[in-house]
């Protein structure tokens, strides 16, 4: 008997059982037509799609040859899940730039030979480029700082 241990098999798996829990709770909305779209037009679409990605990456993963991973990477999950909680706990008190800025640097220790003045850029680079799409592009009223 094999054991799939394959991490696609379980990405597909976890797209799939969030699309159909997200369809679960979008049904609840009114659907409109694709003219006048209702509140439960978009979500229900990309839940459609999320469940269809997650039945073809599970699907092609199990055609595959199985490959068995013998050790869970901790560090990634740990840094990248601080940097959306900082990022989270951040934004309502110091405004965007500030909450993405600090949410870079700390996602960015997920990879140990990342030097420190790449990661200080990349933080930089798309804490201005978030202010500069959502504010300014986009208009939305998000505080900038909020010192």
């Amino acid at each position: 008997m094999k054991h799939i241990y394959d991490k696609d098999v379980a990405a597909g798996l976890m797209f799939l059982v969030i699309g159909l829990f997200s369809l679960m709770l979008s049904v609840q909305f009114d659907f409109g037509s694709t003219a006048r779209p209702g509140p439960g037009f978009f979500p229900t679409v990309l839940s459609v799609l999320l469940t269809i990605i997650g039945l073809g990456v599970a699907g092609i993963s199990l055609r595959s040859p199985i490959v068995h991973y013998t050790q869970f990477v901790w560090r990634p999950f740990v840094f990248i899940t601080l940097g959306v909680i900082t990022f989270a706990l951040i934004i309502g008190t110091f405004g965007l730039m500030p909450a993405v800025f600090a949410a870079t640097l700390i996602a960015s220790l997920a990879k140990p030979d990342f030097g420190i003045l790449p990661r200080f850029v990349t933080a930089l680079f798309l804490a201005a480029f978030s202010a500069f799409l959502f504010i300014l592009c986009l208009g939305l009223p998000i505080a900038l700082w909020s010192f």
